[in-house]
C-alpha cells in the first residue's frame, strides 16, 4: 500500500471516520481499510521513546513494552529515581546470636543481624561439640 494511502487513512481515522466512510471516501474495501488501520494501530503500539534519554525504541509484538534502550539507561534511570520506589518488603526479626531486633529488606527468613553474629553462633556451636 502506497505512503500517500495510509497517511491519508490515519488522517481520516483521526477526524473520527469510520471503515465505511473511509473506504467510501478513497474509493476502497472495506477490509483493506480495517486492514491498513490494524496494521499501523500495531505499528504505533511497538514504538516508543527510552525514558532516560527519549531515543526512539521498538518493542517487540506480544512481549512486555521496553521502557529503557539499554542497560546503562534503566540503571541510570533507577538510581536517580530512588526516592520514587516504593518498597513494602521490609521485615523485622530478632537476632538468634545476640537477641537485637533488626530489620531486612526482601528476606524474610534472616536470623542473624550480621555477619560477626553468624559466625560467633556457628563457633560456639562448633566449640560444645
Amino acid at each position: 500500500m502506497k505512503a500517500e494511502i495510509k497517511t491519508r487513512i490515519k488522517q481520516l481515522r483521526s477526524e473520527g471516520y469510520g471503515y465505511k466512510k473511509i473506504a467510501k471516501a478513497l474509493d476502497l474495501t472495506l477490509s483493506v481499510v480495517r486492514y491498513a488501520v490494524n496494521k499501523m494501530s500495531d505499528e504505533d503500539l511497538l514504538e516508543g521513546h527510552c525514558e532516560k534519554c527519549g531515543i526512539k525504541i521498538k518493542s517487540i509484538k506480544g512481549k512486555k513494552r521496553k521502557r529503557f534502550c539499554s542497560d546503562r539507561c534503566r540503571w541510570d534511570w533507577w538510581n536517580s529515581h530512588l526516592r520514587d520506589i516504593n518498597k513494602k518488603a521490609f521485615t523485622t526479626h530478632q537476632c538468634k546470636c545476640c537477641s537485637r531486633e533488626f530489620s531486612s529488606y526482601g528476606n524474610n527468613r534472616r536470623i542473624y543481624c550480621s555477619h560477626e553474629c553468624y559466625i560467633k553462633d556457628k563457633l560456639s556451636k562448633k566449640s560444645t561439640t
